[in-house]
């Protein structure tokens, strides 16, 4: 193959490229949707958890306080 007949080519498949998301295995994004997650990110069960008790003591002690603060979980 010369020069011109790969740039051609390169050319030709430019046109056809896809930027946006295409999910390929249904089944991969079912566990992915179920998979526990913190901040975004895939977690342990035993890690959720441990982050629910946090959140759950943060908000006990904010509500006993003298202050109005809401907790953002």
């Amino acid at each position: 193959m010369d020069r011109e007949a790969r740039v051609l080519r390169y050319r030709e498949k430019r046109k056809t490229r896809r930027f946006e998301k295409t999910i390929r295995y249904a089944s991969r994004k079912a566990y992915a949707e179920t998979r526990p997650r913190i901040k975004g990110r895939f977690a342990k069960k035993s890690d959720v958890e441990i982050e629910v008790d946090q959140m759950f003591s943060t908000a006990a002690v904010l509500a006993n306080s003298r202050f109005g603060v809401v907790p953002s979980f």
